[in-house]
């Protein structure tokens, strides 16, 4: 790649980000995705470099109260998985603060307010992106989790319901007043989903809606220059990535070497299968032979990136034991590259909801 093509972002501001009392090494952060960002992803992801903050999978409030397993798997963390925070989602007030106060009594450092999550499921029990059609009640929700823990509190949303209803310049203001650390706006509404193209008009009349604390642009960021021009375009902070680094994990990595002008390289193809056996390793070592079973939707992202042929990345989507896995590794290494056609922008499907597996 040639890093002299790519644009800088306008931004005086390189280097760490602060978000409240945390220092964030990079820009550039990894955004949570339901039934993706867990664990194991967050670590693959971390060690090829280049990697800010992560954050976690959307947790419910009531169920991390409950103590419910799937829930408690979804905060696992080490100290490699640093810096990192927790996002919470849900409808009833009480036991968000509840959870966030948990998550701070168990020594999380960071924790997100799911604002912006665009399906039925949630919205229709008064989270995520329903949040934001009654600015009083944000502003009174956010409040009350600002002051109810002592780690930064931050807040995800879209630009609004829908396109009559774009409250999150104003919401964004307001958040500041209250004691917000920071602001991740996705570029869409609601109302569309994961459709149509990412707003940056949107995201700069976020960014311009407040002073001083720092606002992260996300959505459609699949390259470098995507990344880039986000930050020139509309002068956020920094970028959340979600899609872009499922389909490419060395994203982060590829950012770290344009900003220090260092020409960029694919993987190998070891380094490649590298990352595929981590990830599943990782996988099996938290969740055991259910492991195997979550990994299977990243079977088709995989398959695309490493070229896997057809038949093969069928096998790999149907492996149920991490014996049967290894058995596939040389397959792959020797038939690496073979697949006749790629057709990685269809792989941008919209996330299948919280624990979601096929």
């Amino acid at each position: 790649m040639d890093t002299t093509r790519i644009p800088d972002p306008t931004s005086a501001d390189a280097g760490p980000l602060k978000i409240g009392s945390r220092v964030i090494p990079s820009r550039y952060n990894l955004s949570p995705l339901a039934g993706y960002t867990h664990l194991p992803f967050r670590r693959a992801i971390r060690e090829l470099g280049g990697l800010g903050l992560a954050t976690t999978d959307l947790v419910q409030a009531t169920f991390l109260l409950s103590g419910n397993k799937r829930t408690q798997d979804l905060v696992a963390t080490v100290p490699a998985d640093q810096p990192m925070s927790v996002q919470i989602y849900g409808g009833q007030r009480t036991q968000l603060l509840k959870a966030a106060r948990w998550l701070e009594d168990h020594g999380y450092q960071g924790i997100d307010l799911n604002m912006g999550c665009p399906m039925a499921k949630i919205t229709g029990q008064g989270g995520g992106a329903r949040l934001m059609c009654d600015e009083s009640g944000a502003c009174n929700l956010v409040g009350d989790l600002v002051n109810t823990v002592n780690v930064p509190v931050t807040v995800k949303m879209r630009l609004g319901w829908d396109r009559d209803q774009l409250t999150a310049p104003a919401l964004a203001h307001e958040f500041e007043q209250l004691g917000v650390a920071a602001i991740t706006i996705h570029g869409r509404t609601r109302q569309q989903g994961f459709h149509g193209s990412v707003d940056l008009d949107g995201i700069r009349a976020v960014v311009e809606a407040v002073e001083k604390i720092p606002v992260i642009g996300n959505g459609d960021v699949r390259t470098v220059v995507d990344a880039f021009h986000m930050r020139q375009y509309t002068g956020c902070a920094g970028v959340a990535i979600g899609r872009g680094a499922l389909l490419d994990p060395w994203i982060f990595l590829r950012i770290e070497r344009a900003e220090q002008q260092i020409a960029d390289t694919d993987p190998t193809p070891d380094e490649q299968i590298h990352f595929l056996t981590r990830h599943f390793t990782m996988m099996h070592e938290q969740h055991g032979e259910y492991g195997c079973v979550m990994f299977r939707k990243f079977a088709a992202w995989y398959g695309d990136r490493l070229g896997i042929p057809d038949d093969l990345e069928d096998r790999l989507r149907r492996c149920s034991t991490l014996e049967e896995f290894h058995t596939l590794i040389p397959e792959i290494r020797e038939r690496h590259g073979q697949r006749q056609q790629q057709f990685a922008t269809a792989l941008l499907k919209v996330p299948n909801g919280p624990n979601a597996n096929w």
